[in-house]
């Protein structure tokens, strides 16, 4: 015979079997129920320039669910009890797509790092409490994941195999934003804003040299920003408050400058984001033009795609850009709380004087 206190533990099983059952039923619905909205469908296709097209919009990432990841049924599970995670970008700067296939993207408006794994199909946060401002993102060759935090003046490490947060340089750096690895010499480089400068470090945290000053000159900074690494190991600086763009060898000497401050397209209003393709074009975020510009090696103006707006192939103020191996561009589109995916056609043109 059961006393009191077994038939409230029976109960109580009872009642847990029925909740879990009842999840899995919901799930096993849902599973065969629900059709997947054409959000990132439009009513045409958006392609740049409109004759002879090189750039074609893709798809857009509000959250997850957008890179193509599910919630498994234990999470949901969770959720029910602790209430649901709020995994929507807030303000997306840095971004990064591996050939791994993630994509990372640094959240300034929720202070974290969003961690999409395509290939396993998860979903993480990376430094959740522990960034003050995550701005700049890049990977070493050994699995490590570099996140730049203005706000704190200090550079964080990510374990990709471990999956732990470390700090790398925590000394006052003066506001660092953008980050690159250069693999032909294994070399972080990092923008010190403030102090107009781009600081060097090897992968153990040591500085090894310095480029810049504050000026206007060949070798001179006026507020840099972000950085790029092209597959030669040379350097693109966004010089901002210059209007500019400057490459630099890997041991910093100066290559080239090109751009100046205007208020139309092929000069440069509040450059951000700077990345260079598989043909070496070179693609700059404008975040007042709010659109991306593709210049050719020699810093000619080649096109630009995006406008003011919130529909698909509009941007409000573009920020990070990223370019992945098979030309794929990824676009944070800061204040419209998204990333815009674009493709880049390497296609036969007859038209004259076309090098895209």
């Amino acid at each position: 015979m059961l006393t009191d206190k077994s038939r409230m533990c029976v109960s109580r099983i009872r009642y847990g079997v029925s909740i879990i059952t009842t999840f899995m039923l919901l799930g096993l619905v849902s599973c065969a129920s629900v059709t997947v909205p054409q959000v990132n469908q439009p009513e045409q296709d958006l392609q740049w320039p409109a004759l002879g097209p090189r750039i074609a919009w893709m798809k857009t990432i509000r959250d997850y669910q957008d890179a193509s990841i599910d919630k498994g049924f234990w999470k949901r599970l969770s959720e029910f009890f602790t209430g649901e995670e709020d995994t929507r970008i807030g303000k997306p700067y840095g971004v990064i797509f591996d050939e791994q296939q993630r994509l990372f993207i640094a959240d300034v408006g929720q202070a974290r790092v969003h961690f999409m794994d395509q290939k396993e199909k998860r979903y993480s946060i990376i430094g959740e409490g522990a960034f003050r401002s995550p701005i700049g993102l890049t990977q070493d060759d050994e699995e490590n994941l570099y996140i730049t935090d203005s706000g704190a003046g200090a550079i964080y490490r990510y374990n990709l195999r471990k999956l732990i947060l470390e700090p790398f340089i925590v000394s006052d750096l003066g506001r660092p934003t953008g980050i690159a690895f250069n693999k032909s010499n294994r070399l972080l480089y990092v923008t010190r804003t403030t102090e107009h400068q781009i600081a060097v470090f090897d992968l153990r945290g040591n500085e090894r040299f310095r480029i810049g000053s504050r000026g206007d000159g060949p070798r001179q900074f006026n507020y840099p920003t972000d950085l790029f690494v092209d597959r030669r190991g040379q350097l693109y600086v966004t010089d901002a408050l210059n209007s500019r763009i400057s490459i630099f060898s890997a041991e910093g000497a100066h290559l080239k400058t090109f751009g100046q401050p205007g208020d139309s397209i092929g000069s440069f209003a509040k450059p951000k984001g700077i990345a260079v393709d598989s043909h070496g074009h070179i693609y700059v975020c404008d975040a007042l033009f709010d659109a991306v510009q593709v210049f050719n090696s020699e810093g000619e103006l080649l096109l630009s795609f995006g406008s003011n707006g919130t529909q698909n192939g509009q941007f409000w103020m573009p920020a990070g850009i990223h370019i992945d191996r098979e030309d794929t561009i990824y676009v944070a589109d800061s204040f419209n709380r998204r990333v815009q995916v674009f493709k880049y056609i390497n296609a036969p043109d007859t038209s004259p004087d076309n090098d895209l």
